[in-house]
């Protein structure tokens, strides 16, 4: 109960600055959401695009009419029906006339859906581990929105700021979820070395390649709007190379300490170059999925930009490599591998070191 009740408290200190900031936020020219009332039709546009017509009341009780062939989207790629929730955006013009534009659908029911069967599939499984992990990741998104997000807005170093809420994520998430024992102590000692060779190999590795960290829309509009002037974008997609690698370097670090001390419950008799070398053989097993796991889950998540560049017949196989942008997928998948990958062996002696053989009796 005391780290049930720890891990709230936390949660609440770091999740107060996200709700200032929530309510602080006013914006004349923000979505509204609206519900569908009735769909005139649905049509392509000159290009093939679907497009659709359709009327809806909004919350202020208004009626709007509105044809997404005007919206800023060149396709509506949702099938709307009477009674869906959508967002719609107003524009004022300089002499105050104002036009409504569909923006968007609302999925936020569904997406509670989803996070109930997510939460529900953790607690059935991992019992009261499933519960303090879920703790665990509220502890995470808290300092993710209250900690890391304003702190880079407000022109901190973004390497600093994401090293240091890093090593309290680890901290409290390893600890909470695993107990406090010297397997934990000895994963958390590994993951701390291994968020610094993610530091190191990814500084490395994004000055080789010479990246900018403004190759996508979200980054150059991040720059140009609303970051200080001073603010190294470079570094910001270090942060996120370090942040990216912090969740696996504990699924590795963790895994290899549990190797150990299961071979020790196994075989008290091992000495602790034999432990080493025992979970070693595991390890490599883990080091060969770990590569091929990254590679996809970052080629599946940069899956239409690779299609867009791929699809440009005048690319040979070395520019479609230095585009900046698939370089950024390069260097963000090989920095975070190689820093796991040295985890396995760091994780693995520090936990043989730190094991006690049981007593005689």
């Amino acid at each position: 109960m005391k780290r049930l009740f720890l891990a709230f408290a936390f949660i609440s200190v770091c999740l107060a600055p996200v709700i200032a900031r929530a309510e602080e936020i006013t914006n004349d020219n923000a979505p509204f959401r609206a519900v569908v009332e009735s769909v005139e039709r649905t049509y392509a546009d000159d290009q093939g695009r679907p497009q659709a017509s359709f009327t809806a009341e909004g919350d202020d009780g208004a009626t709007y009419r509105i044809d997404t062939i005007d919206s800023l989207g060149n396709g509506l790629h949702y099938d709307l029906g009477v009674g869906d929730r959508v967002a719609l955006e107003r524009l004022v013009s300089p002499d105050g006339t104002q036009a409504v534009y569909f923006n968007d659908v609302v999925r936020t029911g569904g997406l509670w859906v989803i996070a109930v069967v997510f939460a529900l599939a953790i607690v059935v499984v991992g019992l009261l581990r499933g519960v303090m992990a879920l703790i665990g990741l509220a502890v995470t998104v808290a300092l993710l929105f209250g900690f890391i997000v304003p702190s880079i807005l407000a022109g901190k170093d973004a390497v600093l700021v994401t090293i240091a809420a890093s090593l309290v994520i680890l901290a409290v998430n390893m600890h909470l979820t695993h107990g406090w024992k010297r397997q934990t102590a000895a994963a958390f000692g590994s993951t701390v070395a291994g968020l610094l060779l993610a530091w190191l190999f990814g500084k490395w590795f994004v000055d080789l390649a010479a990246l900018s960290g403004l190759t996508s829309e979200e980054g150059s509009l991040l720059y140009l709007e609303h970051l200080p002037a001073t603010i190294n974008t470079s570094g910001i997609l270090l942060a996120g190379i370090i942040l990216g690698a912090t969740g696996a370097l504990d699924d590795v670090a963790i895994a290899q300490s549990e190797i150990v001390s299961e071979l020790r419950e196994a075989n008290p008799s091992l000495t602790k170059r034999e432990l080493f070398l025992r979970a070693m053989r595991v390890g490599r097993h883990h080091i060969a999925s770990i590569a091929n796991t990254l590679v996809l889950a970052y080629a599946g998540a940069a899956l239409p930009m690779f299609l867009l560049f791929w699809s440009t017949r005048s690319l040979s196989i070395g520019d479609f490599l230095n585009t900046e942008a698939v370089a950024e997928e390069v260097v963000r998948t090989l920095a975070g591998t190689v820093a796991l990958v040295l985890t396995v062996p760091i994780s693995t002696w520090l936990a043989a070191s730190l094991d006690v053989a049981p007593k005689k009796r």
